[in-house]
């Protein structure tokens, strides 16, 4: 029986800016966003989702999903576990969606 490396995800080049501006027209349509009251408080939730991925590329979409849940940013946010993780799920999906641009590797 042979023993292969895990399976790498592609690599993708993420642009925040556009990130940014994509959820800043569209965080009024995600949990709590009234009582966050402002993009800008939203944000370093969103930015949690990013941060797990790119810094955990080995990460399957549970893994990812706790480690989000388990940030500052998340656990500081008035979120409960069921809303960060939609939250989450919307950001995961838009990041291994292909919004970003895949590189060859």
């Amino acid at each position: 029986m042979e023993n292969s490396p895990p399976t790498a995800r592609p690599s993708v080049l993420i642009d925040i800016e556009r990130e940014r501006q994509h959820w800043k027209d569209q965080y009024h349509a995600l949990p709590r966003a009234r009582a966050m009251r402002s993009f800008v408080r939203y944000w370093p939730v969103l930015c949690a989702a990013y941060d797990v991925y790119l810094n955990h590329p080995r990460a399957d979409e549970g893994e990812g999903r706790r480690l989000f849940l388990e940030r500052d940013s998340v656990q500081a946010s008035p979120l409960n576990e069921t809303e960060a993780g939609e939250v989450f799920e919307r950001g995961w999906g838009r990041i291994r969606g292909g919004q970003g641009r895949r590189l060859a590797g």
